[in-house]
């Protein structure tokens, strides 16, 4: 009996080690892990002095990003870090990229290699959440915050609910005090968000860093002129981790636009016809685009149409045409396009755009140029549909499930077959709607695009 109290004994202090926080710091951590508004860089950083372990990450990332200060590499590595050694995953995969990509530290893959490694042993997960979308949300208040979240001077007091029953994910390593299980002093503020899809967590994980490979990634979901297009937004930021993290590609070769205008498009566009360029035709480059797509009513051509655009304006969208000719006519060993949009004038839910006709048209599919492959989310007249239930375009969802699954490697003829598979099976049971992917190849790629890889 002796040895097994003091085997808990043990046990307690290093768990209770491991993590050194206040009650107040610890409940700021469980408004993060459950998305809510809550904080200011200025707020974290008091809390990262109190040894606070999420508070130390996400002052890492806002020096990394400069997210409302100063954009500082070397004192985001020295926070990262620190959450690394008390053993955060997410933080030991930042570690790992420093390292990779020769960032304020020497380039050492050995080294990045080791990180890597230590963050598979902790379960190879990403505990916490993207700190950028959270901030995006409405995080942009520096003074808002004190260290007892009922004290914000921006939010009211919560209204206190009984039986919370959501529990928080976290690393088991790290000790919790068990006066705060079961807390109802404290509530969320702030609109509930659901919890992650399965396909954005367990990200897998890829050390291989690929130089000659760029991409774009535009989620158009808040449109100033038409209906929003749900879930557009999380479509964009999750397909880019998984281009970052599972295909290997270096984070200053992606470029993520979120709501884009039309010159933010063209600017895109032009910045990875030159990445091809630089690359002397050694270059791979991903395209991928969620959004709203509309036709031109009168020739039916197909239009990608940018948050300032207007829906039976095709002089206010950006041209697939324009944008196959563009990537087309640099020399590169591939191009891949996913599209999660429709042409036919429908919105990503039942109905049609406010600025369409009341029938969905069948816009012609644009030629591909060069070495291209294209993956568009429906056919025709078909609408591209929402799952609801996962918090992504029915398209990207199942795009991001192969790869999850197959840990990026994957053909892209296996790919078409299970999007067109998965796609058309669940569209069904959810929507009762048909929604059918397509490929369209270039015609120098017709005989060989069904054995290439992402990779």
């Amino acid at each position: 009996m002796r040895i097994l109290i003091a085997i808990a004994f043990i046990f307690f202090n290093l768990t209770s080690m491991a993590i050194d926080v206040d009650k107040n710091t610890l409940l700021s951590l469980e408004y993060i892990k459950q998305g809510y508004i809550q904080y200011g860089v200025e707020g974290l950083k008091k809390s990262a002095t109190l040894n606070s372990l999420a508070a130390q990450f996400y002052v890492a990332v806002c020096y990394e990003h400069g997210i409302a200060t100063e954009k500082n590499l070397a004192d985001a590595f020295r926070m990262y870090r620190r959450a690394a050694e008390r053993g955060l995953p997410d933080a030991m995969h930042h570690i790992a990229s420093f390292y990779r990509n020769g960032m304020v530290v020497q380039l050492n893959v050995s080294k990045s290699d080791e990180w890597l490694n230590r963050f598979q042993q902790r379960g190879g997960q990403f505990l916490l959440p993207d700190f950028i979308k959270i901030y995006e949300m409405g995080i942009k208040h520096a003074d808002n915050y004190s260290l007892d979240p009922t004290k914000s001077k921006n939010f009211a007091k919560p209204e206190i609910k009984q039986n919370v029953k959501e529990p928080i994910a976290h690393d088991n390593s790290i000790g919790t005090s068990p006066s705060l299980q079961n807390n109802n002093s404290y509530k969320p503020i702030g609109p509930v968000i659901k919890s992650p899809s399965d396909v954005d967590i367990k990200i897998p994980l890829n050390s291989q860093n690929m130089q000659n490979v760029f991409a774009i990634i535009i989620g158009n979901e808040k449109y100033k002129n038409e209906v929003d297009v749900p879930f557009a937004n999380n479509d964009s930021k999750i397909f880019s981790q998984y281009v970052e993290k599972t295909l290997g590609i270096p984070h200053e070769h992606i470029r993520l636009i979120e709501n884009a205008g039309f010159n933010d498009i063209r600017i895109a566009v032009n910045w990875l016809v030159q990445a091809m360029q630089v690359c002397r035709g050694k270059g791979k480059a991903i395209v991928y685009y969620a959004g709203h797509g509309i036709p031109n009513e009168s020739d039916l051509s197909s239009y990608l149409l940018p948050v300032d655009g207007i829906g039976n304006d095709p002089g206010s969208a950006y041209s697939l045409k324009e944008l196959y000719d563009k990537l087309g006519s640099v020399e590169a060993q591939s191009i891949t396009v996913f599209l999660d949009a429709c042409f036919s004038g429908s919105k990503r839910e039942d109905g049609m755009l406010a600025s369409a006709r009341g029938v969905a048209l069948r816009a012609k599919q644009s030629t591909p140029k060069g070495n291209m492959i294209v993956f568009t989310a429906a056919q025709g007249d078909e609408t591209a549909y929402p799952y609801k239930d996962k918090q992504h375009g029915m398209f990207t969802y199942f795009l991001l499930k192969k790869l999850q699954e197959t840990k990026g490697d994957v053909t892209l003829g296996e790919l078409s077959e299970y999007l067109t598979d998965e796609v058309g099976r669940q569209s069904f049971i959810k929507n009762n709607k048909i929604q059918t992917p397509s490929v369209n190849v270039s015609t120098p790629l017709k005989d060989s695009w069904r054995k290439m890889t992402l990779k």
